[in-house]
């Protein structure tokens, strides 16, 4: 998998960083959340740097990944799929595998 990056997902990238009030109604309306607008938004690096199995390493950028901090702290990770590629649940998985790897 490549890391093309289309212009939809820059804009995306660029509506939720510079426009992060908007994440909250999205994030109440998908998740089925109760956030008021008031918590903090904490973005997280979009570069991530896959191991691969001959010892390379694959850049990958994610869309958005960002934790909410209220009550208690959540991690969301968000991608805006433009085409139909079939690819979507293999990049999550790979994706969210190596932000939890880059976190520890």
């Amino acid at each position: 998998m490549g890391t093309a990056n289309t212009p939809y997902d820059d804009v995306f990238r660029t509506l939720l960083n510079d426009c992060s009030g908007l994440i909250i109604p999205v994030i109440n309306e998908v998740f089925g959340e109760n956030y008021t607008g008031k918590e903090d938004i904490i973005f997280s690096p979009n570069e991530h740097y896959i191991n691969q199995q001959d010892g390379h390493e694959a850049e990958r950028i994610t869309d958005t990944c960002f934790k909410i901090i209220g009550t208690k702290t959540k991690k969301y990770h968000l991608e805006c799929q433009s085409s139909a590629d079939n690819s979507m649940l293999i990049r999550f998985f790979e994706y969210d595998t190596q932000i939890a790897l880059d976190e520890g």
